[in-house]
């Protein structure tokens, strides 16, 4: 008898316990493994609610198993369920290139009506794929749509069009809108939530259109778009500033506030310390996750010179970009964003200065301006600083204290160079956009309109390895990676109840204030009591009545800034918060001179873009109707 329950528990153990345990030991240090682990962890996946996180579920239960009946009869009845959307044709259009002999005759029947019927621009009786919306919208809508025309010539679409002229206006409008990109950028720049989203159905798109010049726009387009997020990214982190943040990246969730993008970074490049931590539970639980299952469906992949540009850290590197304001068909006004960067092997700094539609789009407030990233193997390794603008003091969703979004601010300008950034701030007393762009949004912040928050603010993680605040100093300690952070006025520390688990927040309560960080390491300084020294004797002059400010930082480079103030116009309509800054006498370019990207290995201007390493180039070239890319060792491969 106990020799029967032995060998039960011995069962139970290795079912309960090595058994997961061996199915996480998969190989998680390629992408190949990366990929194969997710896919097989879908096998079973639950397929329930609308396609936007069920389909990347039911395509991945395909994978697996391409006579999944339950999979297939899921997909065929998405687009004419309640609550159907634009997020479900990507992942039509995927099925239906990849896994259409799963489908009988009449599940095709019924899916092509419902596509027929969809054929729209509006969302009345179904949501269509022919409007416009933003960036990623567009992306969805017009990639699925021209593979719609392509799997069904003789369809009978709503708008009239015959599927030969449905694929012509399809790739019109990404032609349009793609070469504008290379030009201007987008609005929707290294969102950690609509990065992924932006990308995957173009990736979709590449692996199945048949037409030669949509491919080569589809992989022009991936290229500079994994250009950016290889070149912006730190274990996984995307390097400040970046648009759209909705969620917050965090490496150990424990509730829905889930980026997207962060893991589809743990898929093609990793998460440095965390790589292993991922577990399948996180794409079952967490909804966003679930674009990350198309990246691994999609057959293509960032060639090997992207990981080099992600993960070969050892010389630091600064590095600049520009993206545009939100435009149809990317016309937006370049040079919205200007961002500033530097990355080293433990750490990186991300900074921006900005112009602003008075106002605002509805958008632009979930902006994040500012992050110093570092190695770690905590849940968090980052440090935000902004001052609340945007959100109203009694709305419980968009507090002062809300960090995962809103993190912008026009009274916010910034000086960077290499380990050395400089923030300051001039609030004024009174909103000077009121009832802008609408009552409806001017509602997130009227309670404080007459009376702007006057607060500069910044968060650390709790889970710092040391702490020290000495001389009007904070220093903060994690592995051999040291940052200093000169609290330019009075501050005062809140470690409870600041709607921001996890971290610390500072608070420097002057309608004039700032900030100076400083980042070392150990083998820069020697040790981190040596780092507080130095940064102690550091010579800090700053007249706030002229909003000037001059910086001997340790390295004996001087940064000197002027605010701008009054948000002046432009000859473009926007409102100008850009300071004057000099590094070591020498004055910053303006910012109608900033580039799309200016960095060791990727330069991007004119429509022109190149990467290369020591033995590849890829160049794409959009100066005609259609892209030219060239090269040795380019393109994108499909698996």
């Amino acid at each position: 008898m106990m020799q029967i329950l032995f060998k039960d528990l011995i069962l139970l153990v290795i079912y309960f316990v090595i058994f997961p345990i061996l199915l996480n030991a998969q190989d998680l240090d390629t992408f190949d493994g990366r990929r194969q682990w997710l896919l097989k962890g879908m096998k079973d996946a639950e397929l329930k609610g609308s396609g936007k996180y069920g389909l990347p579920k039911a395509c991945a239960r395909l994978w697996n198993n391409p006579d999944d009946t339950t999979a297939t009869a899921y997909i065929t009845s998405i687009l004419h369920r309640k609550g159907q959307t634009m997020f479900d044709f990507p992942g039509v259009a995927l099925a239906l290139g990849k896994y259409r002999s799963s489908f009988t005759p009449g599940q095709i029947a019924v899916i092509k009506a419902d596509l027929e019927r969809l054929a729209k621009n509006n969302n009345k009786n179904g949501e269509g794929f022919l409007s416009h919306g933003t960036e990623n919208q567009a992306t969805m809508m017009w990639a699925s749509g021209y593979l719609f025309g392509q799997y069904f010539p003789d369809a009978k679409w709503a708008n009239g069009m015959s599927s030969t002229e449905l694929m012509a206006e399809m790739k019109e409008r990404l032609r349009k809108t793609f070469r504008n990109v290379y030009e201007k950028g987008y609005a929707e720049y290294l969102s950690t939530t609509y990065e992924v989203v932006v990308n995957f159905p173009v990736a979709i798109l590449y692996e199945f259109a048949e037409d030669r010049e949509v491919k080569e726009m589809a992989e022009a387009f991936l290229l500079y778009k994994w250009s950016i997020q290889s070149l912006n990214n730190f274990e996984g982190r995307i390097i400040a500033p970046y648009a759209r943040m909705t969620r917050q990246e965090d490496y150990q969730p424990g509730d829905q506030n889930v980026t997207g993008t962060l893991y589809q970074h743990w898929l093609y490049w990793g998460w440095g310390d965390h790589t292993e931590s991922v577990r399948i539970r996180d794409f079952k639980n967490y909804p966003e996750t679930s674009y990350t299952i198309y990246s691994a469906l999609s057959e293509i992949a960032p060639e090997p010179l992207f990981n080099e540009l992600t993960n070969q850290r050892t010389t630091p590197v600064s590095f600049r970009s520009s993206a545009s304001a939100f435009g149809k068909f990317g016309s937006g006004i370049p040079h919205m964003m200007m961002r500033n960067a530097y990355r080293s092997k433990q750490y990186a700094i991300g900074t921006g200065n900005f112009r602003w539609v008075p106002g605002g789009d509805y958008a632009d407030h979930d902006t994040n301006a500012f992050n110093i990233i570092w190695e770690s193997d905590d849940r968090f390794n980052y440090i935000n600083c902004f001052h609340p603008y945007w959100y109203s003091d009694d709305n419980k969703n968009r507090t002062p204290d809300t960090w995962y979004r809103g993190c912008i601010s026009p009274f916010m300008q910034t000086a960077h160079h290499e380990s050395t950034v400089v923030i300051l701030f001039d609030i004024p007393q009174q909103d000077p956009w009121p009832d802008k762009p609408s009552p409806a949004k001017w509602a997130w912040r009227n309670e404080h309109a007459g009376e702007l928050i006057k607060r500069g603010m910044l968060r650390y993680p709790a889970s710092m390895d040391e702490t020290v605040e000495k001389n009007g100093w904070l220093f903060l300690r994690e592995g051999t990676t040291y940052i200093g952070i000169k609290p330019l006025k009075d501050y005062y520390i809140q470690n409870k109840n600041n709607g921001s688990e996890g971290f610390i927040v500072v608070k420097s309560d002057y309608a004039k204030t700032g900030f100076i960080f400083e980042v070392g390491t150990k083998e820069e300084y020697g040790g981190f009591s040596q780092f507080q020294s130095r940064l102690q004797k550091s010579s800090i002059s700053v007249d706030w009545k002229s909003m000037t400010l001059t910086y001997l930082n340790p390295k004996r480079d001087k940064i000197r800034m002027q605010y701008k103030t009054g948000l002046p116009m432009d000859a473009d309509g926007l409102a100008n918060s850009v300071p004057s800054v000099w590094i070591n006498g020498k004055e910053e370019i303006s910012y109608k001179d900033w580039p799309m990207i200016d960095s060791p290995k990727v330069h991007m201007n004119n429509r022109v873009l190149t990467i290369q390493n020591d033995t590849s180039k890829i160049r794409v070239d959009w100066n005609n109707q259609y892209p030219s890319i060239t090269g040795t060792n380019f393109g994108l491969q499909i698996r």
